[in-house]
């Protein structure tokens, strides 16, 4: 008999008891539970070589979120089977909610790199009840590794926000700077903008320094759209 190869499946559960404020740490341990739970029917129902898992609380920038779990595991089974019972687990033992994606995800995955597909579950916390396959070391190991992409993760969203931050203060300050100038023209008004720019100590750019003398003009209505596209 020719062997099945096992398909990589990458599932997401949001937990159904939630605020938008997610004030949600006292339901903890019960979903904790229900995601351990989860994880011994599947064992026990399907034939799945390795898995892990990890409950999230927090985003890819680091702010708390909708509380979810993840499992990345190998079966044999198809999707839609091993979904029915998923749902149906969830449902009528736990009454969660498993209709629409925002709560229920369940997907094969091509996992051309395996460790990082097995790691991706592990890398806010490692709870060796969640996973299977793995010896405890390797699970460190996992961990480890992903923590540290995650919070390399972290670092580059926040500077893309510091960066954007810094954008809008700086158009801020511009308007302020533009208002203060008295130019009626976009003549005047781009003077004005480029001596703002060197006091700044900011590199001249042209092409920004244009945006934001139309986008100025567009705002004070010293210019109509219609205008700006023919000017």
């Amino acid at each position: 008999m020719e062997n099945i190869k096992p398909i990589h499946y990458k599932f997401r559960f949001t937990f159904t008891e939630q605020d938008k404020n997610y004030t949600y740490e006292d339901q903890l341990p019960r979903w904790k539970t229900i995601s351990q739970r989860l994880v011994e029917k599947l064992l026990q129902t399907y034939t799945i070589d390795k898995m892990t898992g990890g409950i999230e609380t927090l985003n890819r920038a680091g702010d708390k979120t909708w509380c979810h779990l993840h499992l990345h595991f190998t079966a044999t089974e198809a999707r839609d089977t091993i979904a029915r019972l998923i749902k149906r687990y969830l449902s009528e033992t736990y009454s969660q909610q498993v209709v629409g994606v925002k709560y229920f995800c369940l997907k094969p995955d091509v996992a051309r790199h395996e460790d990082e597909f097995f790691r991706y579950c592990l890398k806010q916390s490692l709870n060796k009840k969640l996973c299977y396959g793995f010896d405890d070391d390797t699970l460190q190991i996992f961990h480890q590794a992903s923590q540290s992409s995650y919070l390399k993760c972290q670092e580059i969203n926040q500077k893309k926000i510091d960066k954007s931050d810094n954008s809008d203060t700086l158009f801020q300050r511009l308007k302020i700077k533009l208002g203060q100038s008295g130019g009626t023209t976009k003549n005047s008004l781009l003077i004005e903008a480029t001596k703002f720019y060197v006091e700044e100590d900011k590199p001249i750019n042209r092409v920004t320094i244009q945006g934001y003398v139309d986008t100025y003009m567009l705002q004070e209505k010293m210019i109509t759209y219609e205008q700006y596209w023919n000017m």
